[in-house]
């Protein structure tokens, strides 16, 4: 059901009609990395799609661009609007607007048009709605965000060719949390150690719930925890994923994604997890990628030579950020480890890992070498490590263990703290010089 557009709902979208600025509240002071990287093609003629996990920050990175605009840019020409609640008639919001704010079509109007759209993916054919104004007329700049991944892009690739940047709005990184917190990130990376009291604290605050930009300052874990379940996990479950696709079992969607936040990193058998569910094969399979197209987790899949002949192998289900796991978990310390590897995992997008009568937690295939990264709580075994290098010899080009808070070299091999590994200076010294 699409819904007409009034005045009055422009004008709540659009403060700045008659402040000439956004409302502070929907700013925030910090500009997340990415800001600048789409900045640059705020002038450009292409689309922008910034697309990620929920509560991520893409509606504020929009607020921000359009706080910029409004230094240069004339206050009408400057159109936001969010489908995310209730789906209105695309054309007719457009339309509403041209008439009632710029008092002229489109192709009349004096200089440049931003139109800035929020969950662009809640409306249907929005791809070819887009490549039709974006056709028609050269002047108007439309910027878009979305909150699924896999739909989108495809979409967008297939109907917006050549019309469109997309840019991906991650999880806070460990250095962006840093800097939230009020702290020099330059002279962190220059002397790591000098901070390490300081930082070992804010890395488990940021492994258990710091990842998302409104959680930074928070100090109550029972908050963060009903925050991550009720915004994210919940929103994605029971209503981005049925908005999408026909799921005639919800319930079955957290199931899921509780047993994997029970063990992130899991091996998926399908298989197995039907029958200790009672449900079938091909459903479990099925699901578990709507809750990949919803980001809520991620593959890793067993390396065997080339990326093609991996995916057809072993793989494990980690999840998006450890984040969620907290949230489903009382008991820290016994998911702690799997929170570990899992952040390790997110932090250098993991693609492979590798299993055959023994494993390695992280291969990443560098042209024709391999860097290796395993990850423990401590550093008491490489034995590991040491077999993929003896089986591997030379194509074996970097190894690391990375772990909680432990230091030093064993055996050759670097064990480097996750505090100092997330701050990338140990992952590009050691693994990509």
């Amino acid at each position: 059901m699409v819904i007409m557009t009034s005045i009055g709902a422009l004008e709540q979208f659009n403060p700045w009609w008659k402040t000439g600025n956004v409302k502070d509240s929907w700013l925030k002071p910090y500009k997340r990395h990415i800001y600048s990287d789409i900045k640059k093609y705020t002038d450009k003629r292409q689309v922008i799609l910034i697309w990620g996990l929920r509560r991520t920050g893409k509606t504020t990175i929009m607020f921000q661009l359009i706080q910029d605009l409004l230094t240069y840019i004339d206050k009408k020409h400057i159109f936001y609007f969010s489908f995310d609640e209730i789906v209105f008639d695309f054309k007719e919001v457009l339309e509403s607007y041209q008439q009632t704010v710029l008092g002229n079509n489109f192709d009349e109007a004096e200089g440049k048009i931003y139109i800035f759209l929020d969950e662009i993916q809640k409306v249907n054919d929005w791809e070819n709605k887009i490549k039709v104004y974006y056709d028609l007329y050269p002047n108007i700049k439309f910027v878009m965000s979305g909150s699924a991944s896999v739909s989108l892009r495809r979409k967008s690739t297939e109907s917006l060719a050549g019309r469109m940047m997309d840019f991906q709005m991650k999880l806070l990184s460990f250095e962006e949390f840093i800097e939230m917190k009020g702290r020099d990130i330059k002279k962190i990376r220059e002397k790591p150690d000098l901070w390490k009291r300081e930082l070992i604290p804010l890395f488990y605050r940021y492994l258990k719930y710091g990842m998302f930009p409104e959680l930074y300052a928070e100090n109550d874990e029972d908050f963060a925890r009903k925050y991550i379940l009720n915004n994210v996990i919940e929103r994605v479950i029971y209503k981005d994923l049925p908005d999408e696709f026909e799921i005639k079992d919800v319930e079955l969607l957290k199931t899921l994604v509780y047993i994997i936040c029970k063990k992130p990193g899991m091996i998926v058998n399908y298989r197995g997890i039907a029958r200790d569910l009672g449900k079938d094969q091909r459903t479990i399979a099925n699901y578990f990628e709507y809750l990949e197209f919803g980001l809520l987790i991620k593959y890793v899949f067993n390396y065997r030579g080339s990326p093609i002949a991996s995916m057809r192998k072993l793989k494990k289900a980690y999840l998006y950020t450890p984040n969620l796991a907290f949230a489903f978990n009382q008991d820290i310390d016994y998911i702690l480890p799997y929170m570990l590897e899992n952040i390790v995992a997110s932090h250098i997008d993991a693609r492979f890992f590798y299993r055959n009568s023994f494993e390695i937690d992280f291969i990443i295939p560098n042209n024709d070498k391999q860097d290796i990264i395993e990850v423990k709580k401590s550093r008491k075994s490489i034995k590991q490590v040491k077999k993929y290098q003896e089986k591997f010899g030379d194509k074996v080009r970097r190894s690391m263990i990375v772990t909680l808070e432990e230091e030093g070299t064993v055996d050759d091999i670097p064990v480097i703290p996750a505090w100092k590994f997330l701050l990338d200076t140990a992952f590009s010294i050691k693994l990509n010089r």
